[in-house]
């Protein structure tokens, strides 16, 4: 059976949960004052689906190396914690989205309501985005059937389209239509890399769920 294994405090546990029953898995705790070493060991169990954690006990040594998705859980997160909502921020590239792609499978299997959102600036704006009116549509059209279509089951998400900075529309959805982040990202820290799943991960007033892109 599958397992989420959750370095244990009260909130974490409540979200480690509520994530079991939605994907239909065993939670299983480890102590709060375990290692890194030794909590890395323990997602490295074959039967692991995902690992659960605060962001007091520092999650980055984890999510860098965990070739499982880990879920970072933010102060604030009450514990009652439910699962109804999923925010989906999808960077326009292949790899982010099939990432996300079977996990989010799962979230819409149980009925929770997905968001996709997609943020672009003037570099990667639609050519004649002036004509906002003409151009909004094609593009929406075109970013779900490159980047939803093939990946998210057509029934269970909507697509948001913003401009501007992702980590500050990310947050500010968040805030208000969402009860989890997912995140594809490549692992990868080091300068001038990452700088939305920094923002967002430092941040986010719910839990963000980062999935590997490339096994770690």
């Amino acid at each position: 059976m599958n397992t989420i294994v959750v370095r244990m405090s009260e909130t974490a546990f409540a979200v480690a949960a509520a994530l079991a029953k939605v994907t239909d898995a065993e939670v299983v705790s480890v102590p709060a004052d375990i290692s890194a070493e030794e909590f890395a060991r323990a997602l490295g169990d074959p039967d692991v689906l995902l690992g659960v954690m605060t962001r007091a006990h520092g999650p980055w040594v984890i999510a860098q190396h965990s070739a499982v998705p880990l879920v970072v859980v933010p102060p604030e997160t009450s514990g009652d914690y439910a699962l109804e909502r999923v925010l989906v921020p999808l960077d326009g590239t292949e790899e982010a989205a099939q990432a996300i792609s079977e996990t989010v499978r799962l979230f819409c299997a149980a009925g929770v309501e997905i968001t996709v959102l997609h943020v672009f600036d003037q570099n990667t704006a639609p050519a004649h985005w002036d004509q906002a009116a003409h151009a909004r549509p094609a593009w929406e059209r075109e970013f779900h059937a490159r980047f939803c279509a093939p990946y998210l089951p057509a029934s269970c998400h909507t697509v948001t389209l913003r401009s501007g900075t992702p980590g500050a529309h990310i947050l500010d959805l968040a805030a208000t239509h969402s009860d989890l982040i997912v995140l594809g990202w490549s692992q990868h820290l080091t300068e001038g890399r990452a700088r939305t799943v920094r923002h967002t991960l430092s941040a986010a007033p719910v839990p963000v769920l980062l999935i590997p892109t490339t096994p770690a």
